[in-house]
């Protein structure tokens, strides 16, 4: 029997359907993902965005009185390089796993052709972006529980370093696309921080709209400042971010051969979220003038005030938390006022106030007779709201410099009967009483207040960042009252409060202070000569 062989002409297999490669392609998404995620890179990169502010709060450092939008300021310039410069490096080294592993060629009997493998790896980055956006949530949500935030949570502003993620995972899959070496990613990882160098540098010049057209801003302002004055769009910068995102997706597919239909629509939907997004962000604000008018020049018309005990308390909206670290400053410091001295004056309150001009990066401090200019309006404002001669404090809090400032404060008012006009030192007895005082309130005004001699010169400052127009006392009078901190003697005390009126009289010299509590004073030195001081 025979049997007889017959050859055809081979046929060319059936090209497997879009509900196939499809599968594959949510398959590929999947295993990648999970690669990412699992990556040593992605794991310190989550190590080193928390490790620090873990370590803060172990250690007892982390600030209990967060300003909410300035600490997503700060996150979303930590997420930048670390998150988003993982992400880079990560979606890179995926991209050219095939060719650094000589491969590349068999993949041409896979079922995905390179235009869905690359829409593979650019699923793949979603978890990464949830990854940033769980990190970033801990990181916010522990700070936003806290009895002393101060602030609101922007929704947009927490979504921002997810995106940030997605847009640089996008340029890593491009970059590896385009260029066959895994060189270009640590090059565009540089290239990140030259930008972000580029965001803070631009803050101390008037760049007006064009900071908005990089990834990351920080603030114009150098410290906290009330809401609805800092000129951040930041929902519609991140419209704008998804815009690159999607031209980067766009790009990508174009190069590695996706159908036209699909990269125009990819590329028409960038552009639109692209463009759109960069010009409304940078569209200025028609109502920040007269908010930023209203707050610096009339805060009483908007701000919230509470009493506690004798003392009442105003603030900003969102400040509130701040009201029980005021409060415990201020009975510290009056229970170092002896109980059988009766202040003059009105009630004691505390308003908060800030001067935008001079917290701006561009901004200058003006001469004495400005600043006195301004305290008198703000103390013209104070009478008229009902809180007469209001001590002021700013709007940041949480450290010993902050206390002491705000001490030195109430300890004025306490002397004088009056919030201080600012301008020149604070010369005399008064001078060095104001430091005893200050420092005999807490161990922690104590702290804060020997930080302050630290990093001032020619006289011990008290102020900070936030808070303009603060005290200074020149280091003449301030080393006698310090002397006596070391520890204070027990017949302190007594002495103060016999000695009273005549240690807060404006005329008394410096000298009596030394005569009272059998201290030396220095002789004033030649090259300070007469200094002007506070009546």
């Amino acid at each position: 029997m025979t049997a007889t062989l017959t050859v055809g002409t081979p046929t060319r297999p059936t090209p497997p359907s879009t509900h196939v490669r499809r599968q594959a392609l949510f398959a590929l998404a999947r295993f990648e993902s999970v690669r990412m995620l699992r990556h040593p890179l992605t794991i310190a990169a989550a190590l080193l965005f928390l490790g620090p502010w873990l370590w803060g709060w172990l250690s007892g450092s982390a600030s209990r009185y967060p300003v909410l939008p300035d600490e997503l300021i700060t996150i979303e310039l930590l997420a930048l390089p670390i998150l988003g410069g993982s992400a880079l490096i990560v979606a890179n080294l995926v991209t050219l796993r095939a060719r650094r592993h000589k491969v590349d060629g068999s993949y041409d009997v896979l079922v995905l052709p390179p235009a869905w493998r690359v829409g593979g790896f650019l699923l793949a980055l979603l978890p990464l972006a949830g990854l940033s956006l769980l990190l970033v949530g801990l990181r916010v949500g522990v700070s936003a529980v806290l009895p002393g935030a101060a602030g609101n949570v922007d929704v947009a502003a927490v979504v921002t370093p997810a995106a940030l993620t997605l847009l640089l995972g996008a340029a890593g899959v491009l970059a590896g696309v385009l260029i066959r070496s895994t060189l270009i990613a640590a090059l565009l990882v540089l290239l990140v921080l030259v930008v972000e160098f580029a965001a803070i540098t631009l803050a101390f010049v008037d760049a007006g709209w064009r900071r908005f057209l990089l990834p990351v801003y920080p603030s114009e302002f150098l410290a906290a400042v009330p809401p609805g004055v800092s000129e951040r769009p930041v929902a519609r910068h991140l419209v704008y971010l998804v815009g690159i995102t999607v031209l980067l997706v766009a790009a990508a597919l174009a190069r590695a051969g996706a159908r036209r239909a699909v990269v125009a629509a990819a590329l028409a939907v960038g552009l639109i979220l692209g463009v759109g997004g960069g010009l409304a962000q940078s569209r200025p604000d028609p109502g920040i003038a007269a908010a930023r008018a209203t707050v610096e020049d009339r805060p009483a018309s908007i701000q919230s005030c509470v009493l506690r005990d004798d003392v009442t308390y105003c603030y900003f909206d969102g400040f509130d938390g701040f009201v029980s670290g005021w409060e415990s400053v201020v009975t510290s410091v009056r229970a170092v006022v002896p109980d059988s001295i009766t202040v003059s004056g009105p009630a004691l309150a505390v308003r908060q106030r800030t001067a935008l001009d001079e917290l701006s990066a561009q901004g200058q401090t003006g001469s004495v007779a400005e600043d006195l200019r301004t305290v008198a309006g703000w103390k013209a404002e104070d009478a008229a709201a009902g809180t007469a001669e209001a001590v002021r404090v700013g709007t940041v809090w949480g450290d010993d410099r902050s206390a002491a400032v705000l001490a030195a404060g109430v300890a004025y008012r306490l002397m004088a009967g009056q919030a201080y006009d600012g301008g020149n030192f604070l010369c005399g007895a008064r001078a060095a009483l104001l430091v005893l005082l200050v420092g005999r309130a807490s161990p922690t005004i104590l702290a804060g207040m020997r930080s302050l001699d630290e990093t001032s010169t020619g006289a011990l400052a008290f102020a900070d960042m936030s808070a303009m127009y603060g005290i200074s006392v020149q280091d003449r009078a301030a080393a006698p009252a310090l002397a006596l901190l070391e520890p204070p003697p027990a017949e302190v005390a007594p002495l103060v409060e016999r000695h009273w009126a005549e240690l807060t009289a404006p005329d008394t010299p410096l000298e009596r202070f030394g005569a009272i509590f059998g201290v030396p004073i220095q002789p004033p030195s030649e090259d300070q000569g007469e200094l002007p001081c506070t009546a």
